[in-house]
């Protein structure tokens, strides 16, 4: 790691943006880390700092996404038609495409939703709002605008609407875990979440720019920012696809957030907060369809079990967590769940109004 960790101060001096005496006055350090990516943090006491994101090489895809993920913030940056998205996404300040290497202004001292409602115990309603008034923002980009990108989306839809075409991801799937294998065997052999799935696939519409990982995890908040506003990070799953599933994931945050905190009875735990999420991204995307509610709630169905999936790697038998999450989806899935939740979500929510 030591000689990648010079290469990476050394193109941050090559582009002016460290001096060698920011590198010696003994106010500046490197964190490294490692998951999917390769990552830096170059955090400066009394100067600029940086978040750097390098694809890994041995990982399939990752050259790929994380181009992907700089040419997004390069539009919002550079296209008139993204620019209204400045203020909520991160800052790209170089991307080095020979080995997929982009540098960002890092968002000093932040910390994400999912860890914040972890430690307080419960979600502010306000950064709520802001989520579906966020997801609305970038879903309003029009679609002449992002086709002249000339970025290479995949244009599909997630892995978890996709286990029964030619060819299928279920090798990959169930050879994680033993868990994995048996997570998806139980989807597969549940005849009700087979057909909210299918039905999902049937009425996937790619005709809006997606986040693709829409979380709490993903949505950051600086300590010092006064007026607490929200930026969506981690952007490298973006694609043209159905707005529903963005919409789904961040209703189904809501959900695996009361069951992290083993809340009795999640669903009617979590309307409030769902309601109020519902709320903003609707009068925001000035939506009055309910059709598209009613495609919303099965994609957080589907959410759910994507979340329930990645609770069994490296695990041999099926997690609480996972066995709870797809409970919950079966639920949803009936037309009595379905029909609840809709009319939960549609009462008027004076938060989001406000």
């Amino acid at each position: 790691m030591e000689p990648i960790a010079r290469n990476i101060i050394q193109t941050l001096r090559a582009r002016g943006l460290v001096s060698q005496r920011d590198l010696v006055d003994g106010s500046s350090v490197l964190f490294m880390g490692r998951q999917r990516n390769r990552f830096f943090v170059f955090k400066q006491l009394h100067g600029s700092s940086f978040f750097i994101k390098q694809a890994h090489e041995g990982e399939p895809g990752t050259v790929q996404s994380v181009t992907l993920e700089a040419q997004i913030y390069q539009a919002v940056a550079r296209t008139g038609a993204f620019r209204h998205l400045q203020s909520v996404m991160p800052q790209l300040l170089h991307f080095d495409p020979d080995s997929a290497t982009m540098t960002l202004a890092l968002i000093k001292d932040a910390e994400d939703l999912g860890a914040r409602a972890r430690r307080r115990g419960h979600n502010s309603l306000e950064h709520i709002v802001q989520m579906g008034r966020i997801a609305a923002q970038y879903h309003a980009v029009p679609q002449t605008a992002i086709d002249a990108l000339d970025v290479e989306f995949t244009v599909r839809p997630h892995w978890i609407f996709r286990l029964e075409e030619t060819p299928s991801p279920l090798t990959y799937l169930r050879g994680r875990s033993p868990a994995s294998a048996a997570f998806i065997d139980a989807i597969r052999a549940n005849p009700e979440l087979k057909a909210t799935l299918k039905w999902c696939r049937d009425h996937w519409v790619a005709n809006t720019l997606i986040h693709g990982d829409f979380k709490l995890e993903n949505f950051l908040i600086e300590s010092t920012d006064s007026d607490q506003k929200l930026r969506l990070i981690d952007w490298e799953r973006a694609d043209l696809g159905d707005p529903a599933w963005d919409v789904g994931c961040g209703l189904g945050a809501l959900v695996i957030h009361c069951v992290m905190q083993r809340t009795p009875d999640v669903l009617d735990a979590a309307l409030p907060e769902m309601r109020a999420f519902w709320a903003a991204y609707s009068a925001a995307a000035h939506l009055l369809d309910t059709a598209f509610l009613d495609k919303c709630i099965a994609m957080m169905a589907a959410r759910l079990l994507v979340a329930g999936y990645e609770y069994c790697f490296a695990q041999d038998s099926l997690p609480d967590m996972s066995q709870t999450l797809m409970q919950i989806a079966r639920r949803i899935t009936t037309r009595e769940g379905q029909s609840k939740i809709c009319a939960g979500l549609a009462a008027p929510s004076m938060q989001a109004a406000s």
